[in-house]
């Protein structure tokens, strides 16, 4: 486990280091006590187990002179999640986004791509070694566990989402609510759990089809969170409140069009990202997460003309809510 952490925090460095348009909100997973909020969570459900949720994502960004009259204002990106265990170690997920894409002239909004997920779930015991998961590793919790919980996801989007809309009279690629062409994601993730503290790591890369000539730019990410349980108290309406601080890596390659990288965009960010996670198992196993992710660190290609680009917001803050069945 220690060697998984050196190599995400090896990442996050390189990529900072290294050589953003904010095209879409996150699709994180996690549910439960213990996970967090941004970053994925290995974790899969019981055979027959379902999860109900929604998440909301805002963005709020910085306004600079050189982008009047054009200035991006804020993005809110809210889905509905629906995920099922077809058995204790494959976990189907549905997303239905929802996106409103909010400029100085105008907005957009409409439904965005529709992604469709399947994630593997295993472990690792120190007694017994590598394993697939099965009915006892299967839940919304990882307490009383002394396993490496570990998954291996693929995800990929659907173009259902509108993309040629405009706003007067001009289509901005960066503004639609789909992306026009398929998309797909790979990720991989780990979570061990050390008494009060659980910790969870993933990485994951996003990769985008061309359409009409146009390519969004792929997208490598890191990340590392921390889970601390404040509270607990199973008697209790309020059950278990849960810290979360989370170190997000972000690197986006160049979008390009006829196959030529375009400027002002790509780019290395970190995000600083505290959080909480509150649950309430009386109220059908319900789990609220929040969390606030500040860009702390950034290394972004032509960043005076980056407007609107991930890694000059003012902030984003996040809100899920899942339900348990």
């Amino acid at each position: 486990m220690r060697n998984f952490v050196r190599l995400l925090l090896t990442l996050c460095v390189l990529l900072i280091s290294g050589s953003a348009l904010a095209h879409h909100g996150g699709v994180s997973l996690p549910f439960g006590p213990g996970s967090p909020v941004e970053t994925f969570s290995p974790l899969t459900l019981p055979e027959g187990g379902f999860v109900f949720g929604f998440r909301t994502e805002q963005v709020k960004w910085k306004q600079f002179d050189f982008a009047e009259p054009e200035n991006k204002a804020s993005f809110s990106f809210t889905s509905a999640v629906m995920s099922y265990g077809f058995s204790p170690s494959v976990m189907g997920t549905m997303i239905v986004p929802y996106y409103v894409k909010r400029q100085e002239l105008g907005s957009t909004e409409g439904l965005a791509d529709v992604k469709l997920m399947l994630t593997y779930g295993f472990h690792y015991d120190p007694g017994a070694g590598f394993a697939r998961n099965t009915a006892e590793d299967t839940a919304v919790t990882m307490e009383g566990k002394n396993r490496t919980y570990l998954s291996a996801s693929f995800m990929m989007s659907l173009p259902s989402g509108k993309f040629h809309k405009q706003i007067n009279g001009v289509t901005d690629n960066g503004m639609q609510p789909g992306f026009g062409a398929p998309a797909y994601t790979f990720g991989l993730a780990a979570a061990h759990r050390f008494g009060p503290i659980t910790l969870n790591g993933d990485l994951g890369a996003d990769v985008f089809t061309a359409r009409e000539n146009f390519q969004f730019g792929s997208e490598l990410r890191a990340n590392l969170a921390g889970v601390y349980e404040l509270y607990g108290n199973p008697n209790n309406f309020l059950a278990k409140l849960d810290g979360v601080l989370e170190l997000n890596c972000l690197h986006l390659e160049r979008d390009e069009q006829n196959g030529i990288g375009l400027q002002a965009t790509g780019g290395n960010i970190l995000y600083l990202s505290p959080g909480a996670r509150f649950s309430f198992p009386s109220l059908s196993n319900a789990n609220l997460g929040m969390l606030v992710k500040f860009p702390v660190l950034k290394n972004l290609n032509e960043q005076g003309q980056q407007q609107g680009s991930e890694g000059l917001e003012k902030y984003r803050a996040i809100m899920t809510l899942t339900f348990y069945f």
